[in-house]
């Protein structure tokens, strides 16, 4: 699956087609608070709003169907979607202060398709389509675009929801859910898919057990080290970035590829001789990289992680991550193999606060988290349902234009490749030095899929 800015996206003619999602029910209240990333992200968005700068707070996906899209099997598909998954018809009002919840009942929904007409140009349609976007991911209630551009030959299905109720592995489960729908709605055949958990219990357990935390809770510990080292506070990007303050400058994103299908297994095999997996040997690359360009030996990165932590969880439509406070110090003259082993401690033992909200932990222990922290992420996407046909099916992850303080890092290990995508500040300084600190990281990568020793 690729990951895309809209803007960087063509799309390839055709019929467009928007499924509108409808109901003749009034919402009902419901007192469930928003988890710590959504209240964060929602009044973020809200204020960038009212302000009017530039944002993006949504997150979507395309895929391709073969042939000629049946509208009737594809709005069955998305009804079925949207009446199983509690992130569809339970929200929060975006632009209240206190955030208050609402909901409605599943089987008021109704799903049917809006012919919108023919596009031949893609810089048209992907502006319509973007605008669109913006407009519909914008409101709280039944905030969400669904739609197809139709043509003869392949149909690509199109959705997009504001961030705070959805995330990577809930998209990788949305490609699969639709599929699988509306293949059954050809044949006239259930799809055979059960009910699942809603996002609000999750909600109500992050809440009970962040509320629970001390500041010398034994959970912040990892937390209190990892803000307390060097000049204490988050850490920047090895390179300049033409941006010392904490103002969101506009953003760029920039895709790398990294490594072949083989060569990615090649590094995996690599990795696990030396104590690790895939995400510690590119995590001691990063570090191994930034020690050149800085000449400092500890690695300190915000890296996502699940929630998803008990298997009723993982079909949960919903924004179940948090940061986690990695760190560790690379050994003295170490090369990748030395470092292997002790990223992968260090991951571990930042993976085990998985359940320490970032924003709870930094509130107990003083200090401020910047607007868009800077992170990097590993996902292993080769077991999702479906992964195999992302390249066949051209899945991409669609995000709009943004805006950037510091760098966020993607790196992506697919079933075909291995790549890494960087959200950057839109400056002359970060374009100079971000492409070669990513160049020395793939460069060490590559040297030990291949055999090769790489260079420390």
């Amino acid at each position: 699956m690729r990951m895309t800015q809209i803007l960087d996206w063509r799309p390839e003619p055709g019929e467009v087609v928007e499924f509108e999602l409808t109901t003749d029910r009034a919402p009902v209240p419901h007192d469930v608070p928003a988890s710590h990333f959504q209240q964060v992200h929602l009044r973020l968005a809200a204020a960038h709003r009212a302000s009017g700068r530039r944002q993006s707070p949504w997150v979507g996906m395309t895929f391709d169907l073969p042939g000629r899209a049946d509208l009737d099997a594809l709005a069955d598909a998305w009804r079925g979607l949207v009446r199983r998954h509690e992130a569809f018809h339970a929200w929060y009002e975006p632009d209240a202060e206190d955030l208050p919840g609402f909901r409605l009942p599943p089987d008021s929904l109704t799903v049917r398709p809006s012919r919108v007409g023919e596009f031949t140009d893609p810089g048209e349609l992907r502006a319509h389509l973007h605008r669109r976007i913006d407009e519909r991911t914008a409101v709280g209630r039944l905030g969400m675009l669904a739609g197809v551009i139709r043509r003869d030959t392949a149909s690509t299905v199109y959705f997009a929801i504001d961030h705070a109720y959805t995330d990577g592995h809930s998209l990788a489960l949305l490609f699969e859910e639709i599929r699988t729908r509306y293949r059954a709605a050809l044949g006239g055949a259930p799809a055979g898919l059960g009910p699942v958990p809603g996002y609000l219990e999750y909600n109500l357990r992050e809440r009970a057990g962040s509320a629970s935390l001390t500041a010398d809770a034994p959970e912040l510990a990892a937390w209190s080290e990892f803000l307390a080292a060097e000049d204490g506070g988050f850490p920047g990007f090895p390179v300049g970035l033409g941006n010392d303050t904490d103002e969101l400058l506009p953003g760029t994103r920039v895709h790398y590829p990294v490594l072949t299908g083989a060569e990615a297994h090649a590094f995996r095999a690599y990795c696990a001789r030396h104590g690790g997996g895939f995400g510690a040997g590119a995590f001691a690359a990063l570090a191994l990289a930034q020690r050149e360009f800085t000449g400092d030996d500890v690695y300190r990165v915000l890296t996502v992680v699940s929630t998803r932590a008990h298997p009723r969880l993982l079909p949960v439509h919903g924004w179940l991550v948090n940061f986690v406070p990695l760190r560790f110090r690379l050994p003295s003259g170490a090369a990748l193999a030395d470092a292997v082993g002790v990223a992968q401690q260090g991951f571990q033992r930042a993976r085990a606060g998985y359940d320490v909200p970032l924003y709870r932990a930094v509130e107990l222990l003083g200090g401020d988290v910047p607007s868009i922290p800077p992170m990097v992420s590993y996902l292993d996407g080769r077991s999702a349902p479906g992964a195999r046909d992302y390249p066949r099916a051209d899945a991409t992850v669609l995000t709009g234009p943004d805006s950037a303080r510091g760098v966020s890092l993607w790196v992506n290990w697919f079933p075909d490749r291995a790549d890494l995508v960087v959200n950057m500040p839109d400056t002359p300084e970060a374009a100079a030095g971000v492409p070669k600190y990513v160049d020395r990281v793939r460069e060490i990568m590559l040297a030990a899929s291949s055999g090769s020793r790489p260079a420390s």
